[in-house]
């Protein structure tokens, strides 16, 4: 994030990913899918369904699946990769006759367990020796996956949803070949964004508990599986949109997804180049010193504060004043480290608590940051309250959260600069990819303000955060108030 030409410096490593595997686990409060009151939005539903934390993974006391798979050592790993090929087949049975005009679905030819670590073994024309990877081979008809490392890996970091979400992904690519939705000349990143929406919907059918060997919480279980696929991401800027090896960034990866479990397959067919180019973050750095940070201090609280005001000036607000320092509210209690007052219509800033939120992860742990966007993000989080007071909507409650998540996205998307979508930003503050996707890592954490209420109390569920937020990034302002009720 920076000043007019200048954005954020590229985190080391994948620092938000770090963030993202050590956060998405945890929510900032128990959710058990009560339902609101009508006048109310439903804050307290994913998709529809009942927002609810719990156990993911591989139900406990379902029945062995047989699959025959080549290479296979009947290892714990295979026996989940087995598992969730299975289901995820299951549900194509019958989703892909409904999505493709009553096409049946063709179960895919030939499974492939390998370790990275100690094989001779050839896949698809490439040795596996070395290669810690899932893929789908369309020549074959084969999805392949390491089990030596890659799956292991990811089942320790995240837990045994992560290998079912790969898979998930892998057999979106199958699907969209038997669909003919791509050919050589798609690009990687639109049949990439076709997979992550067709593992959403996939993820819908098993939160629904339709799928027989494997189950994900609504909560902290798709907070994981976003996590997930945030982790392998693109590091921001180091591919373009045409280039072959591009999967997209985190909040690429993630709205794909969202759209699938919420919207279904047919969703996910309509992702086109045309669609993918209007909204995507993903492209290369263009311009010299595009990765620079923008340090916490006084100087650039005043630029968030220009910018914010120049964004939101035709909505009529009262601008609320920003000041340096902690400040009493009539006996309030404060949010922090950025807080509003309603009574006085100021944001208070306290600088060494944004310092640490704007502090990457580092050495493989987090501390306590994410990034310095994520940090800004909180301060565009309080001063969004003073917009929706002058409005006459309420501060409090998960509705006012939402919203807010909302604003703080609408304010970002006009904030980046993209030589592909043809956006021009508002003001002199610029934003980049990496950014965006240090918000998605903020909202998925426990103790963001970004998709909180006047009294800091975060919306439960990480996908409402993370779906507002990028509706008022794509979309802009106007459905903050409408898809959110009063």
């Amino acid at each position: 994030m920076g000043r007019s030409s200048t954005t954020r410096r590229l985190l080391a490593g994948s620092a938000t990913a770090v963030a993202l595997c050590l956060l998405v686990t945890g929510c900032s409060r128990p959710i058990d899918g009560i339902p609101t009151a009508n006048d109310e939005p439903e804050v307290d539903t994913v998709a529809g369904l009942p927002a609810s934390d719990g156990p993911s993974g591989r139900k406990p006391g379902a029945a062995d699946v047989k699959l025959p798979v080549v290479g296979s050592t009947g290892g714990e790993i295979d026996a989940l990769a087995v598992d969730a090929v299975a289901d995820v087949r299951e549900y194509w049975k019958t989703a892909y006759p409904d999505t493709f005009d009553g096409t049946a679905f063709r179960p895919i030819a030939r499974l492939v367990s390998y370790d990275s670590r100690n094989t001779d073994r050839h896949v698809c024309g490439q040795r596996l020796a070395g290669l810690t990877n899932a893929f789908y081979c369309p020549r074959s008809d084969t999805i392949a996956w390491d089990r030596g490392v890659l799956l292991p890996k990811l089942r320790g970091t995240f837990g045994q949803i992560a290998p079912v979400t790969v898979l998930a992904h892998e057999i979106g690519h199958a699907v969209q070949h038997r669909a003919g939705l791509v050919d050589e000349d798609t690009p990687t990143l639109v049949s990439e964004q076709q997979a992550d929406c067709f593992a959403g919907a996939f993820f819908r059918h098993a939160a629904e508990g339709s799928a027989p060997h494997i189950r994900v919480s609504t909560g902290n279980g798709l907070n994981t599986v976003m996590g997930v696929l945030s982790y392998i991401r693109d590091a921001p800027g180091r591919t373009g949109f045409a280039d072959p090896r591009a999967h997209g960034t985190a909040f690429d990866r993630v709205s794909a997804f969202q759209y699938g479990f919420s919207d279904g397959p047919s969703r996910c067919a309509e992702i086109t180049e045309k669609s993918v180019t209007e909204r995507t973050t993903q492209f290369h750095f263009w311009k010299d010193k595009q990765e620079s940070d923008l340090p916490v201090e006084a100087d650039n609280i005043r630029a968030v504060e220009r910018s914010l005001r120049k964004v939101f000036s035709e909505t009529g607000f009262a601008p609320p004043r920003v000041i340096i320092g902690p400040r009493s509210c009539g006996g309030a209690d404060g949010t922090e480290p950025v807080s509003y007052c309603v009574e006085t219509n100021t944001v208070s800033v306290r600088l060494d608590g944004l310092r640490e939120i704007a502090q990457p992860p580092t050495n493989g742990e987090r501390t306590s940051g994410y990034g310095d966007f994520a940090a800004y993000a909180q301060l565009a989080s309080r001063y969004t309250l003073a917009v929706q007071e002058s409005a006459g909507l309420s501060l409090r409650g998960d509705g006012a959260g939402l919203r807010t998540a909302c604003l703080v996205g609408a304010w970002s998307g006009l904030l980046v600069e993209d030589p592909i979508g043809q956006r021009n930003p508002v003001g002199k503050l610029r934003i980049a990819p990496g950014d965006v996707d240090e918000g998605v890592a903020a909202l998925l954490g426990e103790d963001s303000l970004i998709a909180a209420d006047m009294t800091g109390s975060q919306v439960p569920a990480g996908f409402p955060r993370v779906e507002a937020f990028r509706i008022g990034f794509q979309q802009g302002m106007s459905p903050c108030a409408s898809e959110y009720g009063t």
